[in-house]
């Protein structure tokens, strides 16, 4: 589940076409997939730095399969080898993940995060905060910490458990942390946000 921030202020973007759908839509709520030279011989370019001819898709698991399914991939690409669309999944959850992994190494190297529900309840109770994420599997006191953020305006988000976010931070396992920087919690909102949707079968 996640929360909302205020409007990004950049301008529109560019819009392209999905295969999968076929509606047009700002280029920044699609991905762009490229043909790779080797196996799967479809790469995930989320950055669009790729050479080489590509496509665009929504970030839902329903345009990706669709795209599969109906051939829109293999036609648009020109003949590519098919591939499962649990892999084009895969490939964009675990770019996302890296990504949303660098952004909090970023945070930490500014000192804009606080890590563990203490160093958590201290910053939002100074009402500081600009993004609050659990652990799917917190209980307790993160419970507490998430109304205490909402109370201050401060996004929330749920993602990963215990284990993967302590992964994160180089601990055994960690419940919750808060973002103290608000383009980096931007952010990170965006990418957990098309993380769930890629989750999502509507």
């Amino acid at each position: 589940m996640l929360g909302t921030m205020g409007k990004n202020e950049r301008g529109s973007t560019s819009q392209r076409m999905c295969v999968g759908c076929g509606n047009r839509a700002e280029r920044d709520g699609l991905v762009r997939l490229v043909v790779a030279p080797s196996a799967p011989f479809v790469a995930v370019d989320l950055g669009r730095r790729l050479d080489g001819r590509g496509v665009s898709v929504h970030l839902r698991r329903r345009c990706i399969r669709a795209a599969l399914q109906r051939g829109a991939l293999a036609r648009a690409l020109r003949g590519v080898a098919e591939i499962e669309p649990e892999s084009i999944e895969r490939m964009v959850d675990q770019q996302l993940t890296r990504r949303v992994r660098g952004l909090l190494s970023s945070a930490l190297r500014i000192r804009r995060i606080a890590v563990g529900a203490e160093a958590v309840r201290a910053e939002l109770e100074a009402t500081r905060g600009d993004l609050l994420v659990v652990a799917e599997d917190a209980r307790g006191r993160a419970t507490e910490l998430a109304k205490m953020a909402t109370a201050i305006g401060c996004a929330t988000a749920t993602w990963g458990t215990k284990a993967s976010l302590g992964e994160a931070f180089s601990r055994q396992e960690l419940g919750v942390f808060l973002v103290t920087d608000r383009g980096i919690a931007r952010a990170i909102l965006e990418c957990l946000a098309q993380i769930e949707a890629l989750s999502e079968d509507e």
